[in-house]
């Protein structure tokens, strides 16, 4: 089986902000074809984690979810975390794991370094 791979944002009212995370994960896809990779949203648009979660039930045996958020708040603490486990108990044989938020990494500390360059010249 494919190695599935969920990549999680939070959901807008904004079809065009919904349809950027469509895009980023097309992109992921190219760089890893030989994994299953979804992606859905934690509120407001669909497909929701739980209908995301489910759907790959059956196909897979294991899951790993990608948080596109950047700090571990509630949604990473505690939303997440509760679908997962709900998710877990429903189908145990499906291991599922939950990657860190994006955090501080020091690549975002670039990125942010190269926007603040862009605008200030």
């Amino acid at each position: 089986m494919k190695k599935s791979v969920i990549v999680i944002s939070h959901g807008s009212r904004d079809p065009s902000a919904n349809k950027d995370l469509i895009r980023l994960v097309q992109k992921y896809r190219k760089l890893h074809p030989h994994w299953k990779i979804s992606h859905c949203y934690l509120e407001i648009a669909k497909p929701s984690l739980t209908e995301t979660l489910e759907s790959l039930g059956t196909k897979t045996n294991e899951i790993l979810v990608l948080p596109l958020f950047l700090f571990a708040a509630s949604h990473v603490k505690k939303h997440i975390p509760e679908i997962l486990a709900h998710f877990r108990k429903k189908h145990p044989k499906v291991k599922v794991k939950l990657a860190k938020p994006l955090g501080s990494d020091p690549k975002l500390l670039e990125i942010l370094d190269q926007r603040v360059r862009k605008i200030a010249d």
